[in-house]
């Protein structure tokens, strides 16, 4: 690991920063983190700078003492002893997420599969099947299983909505219970021809 050295003020290794500070010698030695790898100056704002600090601590404490000495916190008066590095930055830490979400309960939606009729243009139809979702059964699929059995164009549309081009009313309901037996005919309702 790399430590910080100071050059002589009269040495030709010392240059005077760009902006004017007398302080900044070049070239910069930095001292690299062994548990995030960054330079010791940032590991303040990772996730877990505790474990940073530790390490610094145990390997180079001349440099953790330089770092401490800028970020202690304020004493009281009363001259209490002040908690491990570990605990302070355990109630400084802001939790993430807060209180966190509330999970929703899924509702029980009833495992219905509904197929429907719908008219386009002229003679032309479309047919809407919706409901397979309730029973686990990818909607990808089902579109592309769809498309092939009916040579035709097969869409998934809405989060359960399947919209296959032509009118197959008739051959789908047997085609699903084929296809997926956990579908059985009581759960499949045909609402016939209906508006969008």
């Amino acid at each position: 690991m790399a430590t910080t050295e100071i050059a002589e003020p009269g040495s030709p290794d010392s240059k005077v920063g760009r902006r004017g500070d007398a302080d900044s010698r070049y070239p910069f030695k930095v001292l690299y983190c062994g548990v995030c790898s960054l330079p010791t100056e940032y590991c303040e704002y990772l996730p877990e700078p505790a474990k940073c600090r530790q390490w610094l601590e145990k390997n180079f404490p001349d440099e953790f003492a330089k770092m401490t000495i800028g970020n202690t916190p304020k004493q009281d008066a009363g001259g209490g002893e002040a908690p491990p590095a570990g605990e302070e930055e355990e109630k400084k830490k802001q939790k993430r997420g807060g209180r966190g979400q509330i999970k929703q309960k899924k509702k029980t939606v009833p495992q219905k599969v509904t197929i429907a009729k719908i008219p386009r243009a002229k003679k032309k139809y479309v047919t809407r099947v919706c409901g397979l979702n309730t029973f686990d059964i990818d909607l990808k699929e089902a579109q592309r299983f769809f498309a092939q059995k009916f040579s035709c164009g097969a869409s998934v549309m809405a989060e359960d909505e399947i919209i296959i081009q032509g009118d197959f009313t008739d051959d789908i309901i047997d085609v699903i219970q084929d296809k997926w037996p956990e579908v059985d005919d009581d759960s499949i309702e045909d609402l016939g021809e209906v508006k969008k």
